[in-house]
């Protein structure tokens, strides 16, 4: 049964949705890193600019809420706004959001003022569900009335491959007709503490997923396969024995995106590449050394920098696309997709 991707939007260090990311991962210039008014912030970031959540989204509901949660909310808006609705438009749309651990932001407040305060139990109520990991995907349901599945999975920087997995799990067995498959992560200083040595990035991508059977929109890519592995402290070995087991034939695959931001584990995915893959493919995409480290979304940036380039490359249609990832505690995951048509340049 084949799993297509249809429509795709973004909330990126470039800007508010599809357009704004696809133009600048094609020009090939970094996003600005700025600096951002969190309290435990100390190094610059590379945040979605011009972001209030309240001139996002307005003041009902989101007295208390997250970042994470108001970029996947709005970047959702985007993607249908940028296909009139009609992506939505069956009551059985599900979703499925990538992430670290949520919110690290509103988790660090919580814990404060729960020692800080007068009482344990003198905290912002309103404030605990967006304490939780899965609130990210919960508020899109809720803001968007999608009556279908409703998952988060946390798998770090390997969340892609891992969502792709689940998406294509609901779909094949029934259990939705159609889904809003991506990952979402935000900048803060409690991130900053636990995730030091690299410039961050944050930022919502969002794919639109069917069967083709029960879809009825012009596909961008069908998903060939979608693969997570692990191997202790090792995961360029892990990453290897993906890519053999996920990638058809290394001579069809036209692009790569890796989605390492940082040195060291740019070299451990460069080297599984060459092991595998050789060093052939004419286009590789990096785009965590545009955008900086954006953790659980790292994968789906590079999902979507080969999208937005496949759109202007004719020799890319009918080949392979694939996007790795790698995280330190020795996982690795790698996405195939055969690049199918193209999104018009005039939406979002």
């Amino acid at each position: 049964m084949s799993i297509r991707i249809s429509a795709w939007s973004a909330f990126s260090p470039y800007g508010h949705g599809r357009l704004a990311f696809a133009d600048g991962v094609r020009g090939g210039a970094p996003a600005t890193p700025v600096s951002t008014k969190d309290e435990w912030a100390r190094a610059e970031a590379h945040v979605v600019p011009d972001f209030d959540i309240v001139e996002q989204l307005g003041r009902k509901g989101t007295g208390s809420m997250d970042r994470a949660s108001a970029l996947a909310v709005a970047t959702m808006r985007a993607l249908q706004r940028d296909e009139h609705g009609s992506v939505a438009s069956n009551p059985r749309t599900g979703v499925v959001l990538g992430t670290t651990s949520g919110s690290n932001r509103t988790q660090f407040e919580f814990t404060r003022d729960s020692l800080t305060r007068r009482r344990p139990y003198f905290v912002n109520p309103a404030q605990m569900p967006f304490a939780l990991m899965n609130s990210a995907a919960a508020q899109c349901a809720m803001w968007h009335g999608l009556t279908g599945p409703n998952s988060t999975v946390a798998a770090g920087r390997n969340s892609a491959a891992a969502v792709l997995r689940y998406t294509s799990l609901l779909l094949r067995t029934g259990r939705a007709n159609g889904v809003f498959a991506g990952a979402v992560e935000e900048h803060s200083g409690a991130r900053e503490l636990l995730e030091h040595g690299q410039t961050l990035g944050e930022g919502c991508v969002l794919f639109f997923l069917q069967t083709a059977e029960s879809g009825n929109r012009a596909a961008l890519a069908e998903v060939v396969a979608s693969d997570t592995r692990f191997s202790d402290g090792a995961p360029g070995q892990a990453l290897a024995t993906s890519l053999r087991h996920v990638v058809p034939e290394a001579d069809e695959v036209w692009g790569l995106a890796l989605s390492a931001a940082d040195a060291q584990l740019s070299e451990v995915e460069d080297d599984a590449i060459g092991e595998v893959l050789g060093h052939q493919v004419g286009t590789v995409l990096r785009p965590g050394r545009l955008i900086g480290d954006t953790g659980a979304v790292s994968g789906a940036f590079g999902l979507a920098s080969l999208l937005a380039h496949a759109e202007t490359d004719p020799t890319a249609r009918g080949r392979l696309a694939v996007a790795t990832s790698v995280d330190r505690d020795g996982t690795a995951g790698a996405i195939v997709l055969r690049l199918v048509g193209s999104q018009a340049r005039g939406e979002r």
